[in-house]
Order: structure tokens, then C-alpha cells, then sequence
């Protein structure tokens, strides 16, 4: 008994350990890429360098925006040129929620994890259609399943439920969904995820699929804050990309001088990132963004 026992709980381990992802976060100019993600209990996030300096850490006693769940180990690694990637096993389920030291509060991440339970979607697409998107998900088999909560985000980080659907309950045949959202206005990218809730109240997340809303006009900064910028110059940035690759930032000021000079790594959808002015006299700066031939100019104070 005992080794049968024994017997079923190594091929239980060896089942999680082949199924086990390995999840890849890009570091780069002040954003982690993807800022959010679902993961299940046994895989890897691995955080990769692109550029700059920087940490991964989830340590509350270092960091108050830091949390993990309860017996969860805590980390805190650098990320840069000579340390170039971290890998963490997660064993604990629950939502962490780490940062950047050096650049805390405005280069945050997250990630959820998950028990493996038998309520996983067997596929989940997105199909676009004049001024709305359709979701189609499907489940090839339920067990005690309740029902399905649609989520969507504008920045990729922070989502919303903005629908619930019934499930079949049990079958052991595919079964199919979907839901229209046709409240997407002229928003560029948005990210929609699918949790599949259970009558005992345990959910899983689906992976989070990217929307581009082609009938939205074309706009590169989203967002430039604070502003007026308070010294010593802090200036966070928001910015869409069409695609993979890198945006030019200057910084001009009142006399036409260029001040500071930047490549920001860009990923497909919304992004963030980050300028230090440093100590500048107060007046009025223009910052010039530029990527895949489009130029937006934007004033900022310098107060």
C-alpha cells in the first residue's frame, strides 16, 4: 500500500515537472514585458535582460508594494548586462507582485499563480469585426464547472470583468462559447483574459490574448505624467507600438537644445517607460517621440 502510495505521488510530481512552462519577462527601460501574466504551481518565470539596470524583487521588508502568498520564497536579483537572466520555480499559488528597486514604484510586475485543476480552456481566440471583437473559448471537458468571467485591460497590467457567462456545469464532450465586446471605442490595443470559476470558488486563468483595434486612429504617447514635472524630474510614459522595436525620445528645451536623447524598447501593444530629466530650470520642454515614421510632439512644465 505504502508503495503504491509512494509510486503515485512520484508519477504525480514527474507529471507537474513535464508539464512545468518556463515563462519569459523582458527587462528593458523601465517596464517589465509582459507587465502581468497567469502562470501555473511547478513552472518558471524567468526574467531576461534587454537593457539598463535593474532588479527583480518581491520582498515586502524592502519594498511595501512587494507581496507574495504565505510560505512563498521571496527574491530579489539584479537584472543588467552582467547578470543577465533569473529564473524562480513557483511553488506556492497566489498573486505575487514585485518591482524594480531602483525605479519602485513606476516598474512593477505581476503574475498569478494557479493549482493545475481540470478546468483548463482547450482553445481561446480572438476574431475582429467592423467596431467589435468577438472571444471564442472552448472546453474540451468540465467537471463542476460554474461559469466564465471575461476580463479585459487597457494597459495590459490592470483588468476589469466586463462579463459572465454560464458554463455547461460537467460534460465530457467540447463545448463551445464566445461573447461580443462592442464597447472598445477608438482604444488602439486592449488584452482580454478568461477565468473559469468552479462551484467550489477555485478559478483558473486562461492565457491573455492581445487585441489591435484597426479602426482606432493611430496614436503613439498615450500618456506623459506627472505633469507639470516636479523636481527632480521624474517623467513616466505610455506609449503604444505597432510593433516590436525601439521609439526615439528627445528632450528639447525652450531654446531648441536637446537635452536628453533615448531608445525606448518597444513590444506590440502598450508600453511603459521612464525619463529622468535631473535637475533642469523651470519652463516649458517639449518631448519628441518617434517610431515606425510617426512624430508626436508633446509640451511638459518643468515646475
Amino acid at each position: 500500500m505504502k508503495k503504491n502510495l509512494l509510486l503515485s505521488s512520484v508519477l504525480l510530481l514527474l507529471t507537474i515537472v513535464s508539464n512545468a512552462t518556463v515563462h519569459v519577462v523582458q527587462v528593458s527601460n523601465f517596464q517589465f514585458s509582459p507587465v502581468t501574466m497567469n502562470v501555473f504551481v511547478g513552472d518558471t518565470v524567468r526574467y531576461v535582460w534587454v537593457s539598463g539596470n535593474h532588479t527583480t524583487t518581491c520582498d515586502p521588508s524592502q519594498d511595501p508594494n512587494n507581496s507574495l502568498p504565505a510560505g512563498a520564497a521571496t527574491w530579489d536579483a539584479a537584472i543588467k548586462s552582467s547578470a543577465q537572466t533569473f529564473d524562480y520555480r513557483v511553488t506556492v499559488p497566489g498573486t505575487y507582485m514585485y518591482v524594480c528597486l531602483p525605479h519602485a514604484p513606476n516598474m512593477a510586475g505581476s503574475f498569478v499563480a494557479q493549482q493545475n485543476l481540470p478546468l483548463k480552456l482547450s482553445s481561446f481566440t480572438l476574431e475582429s469585426s467592423n467596431s467589435y471583437v468577438t472571444l471564442n473559448w472552448k472546453t474540451a471537458t468540465e467537471e463542476k464547472t460554474n461559469y466564465f468571467s471575461v476580463r479585459r485591460s487597457a494597459d495590459g497590467a490592470n483588468y476589469t470583468e466586463i462579463a459572465t457567462l454560464p458554463a455547461a456545469g460537467s460534460s465530457t464532450s467540447e463545448r463551445a462559447y464566445s461573447f461580443v465586446d462592442n464597447k472598445i471605442g477608438n482604444q488602439r490595443f486592449f488584452y482580454y483574459n478568461i477565468a473559469v470559476v468552479d462551484r467550489d470558488g477555485q478559478q483558473v486563468m486562461s492565457e491573455t490574448k492581445l487585441y489591435k483595434n484597426t479602426k482606432a486612429t493611430t496614436k503613439l504617447v498615450l500618456s506623459l505624467s506627472p505633469n507639470p514635472i516636479a523636481s527632480p524630474g521624474h517623467l513616466n510614459m505610455t506609449f503604444n507600438a505597432e510593433k516590436e522595436g525601439q521609439m526615439q525620445v528627445k528632450i528639447i528645451n525652450a531654446e531648441g537644445k536637446t537635452l536628453i536623447s533615448r531608445n525606448m524598447q518597444a513590444y506590440v501593444g502598450v508600453n511603459k517607460g521612464h525619463i529622468h530629466l535631473g535637475e533642469q530650470p523651470a519652463g516649458i520642454y517639449t518631448v519628441i517621440c518617434s517610431m515606425d515614421g510617426v512624430t508626436e510632439n508633446i509640451q511638459v512644465f518643468y515646475k
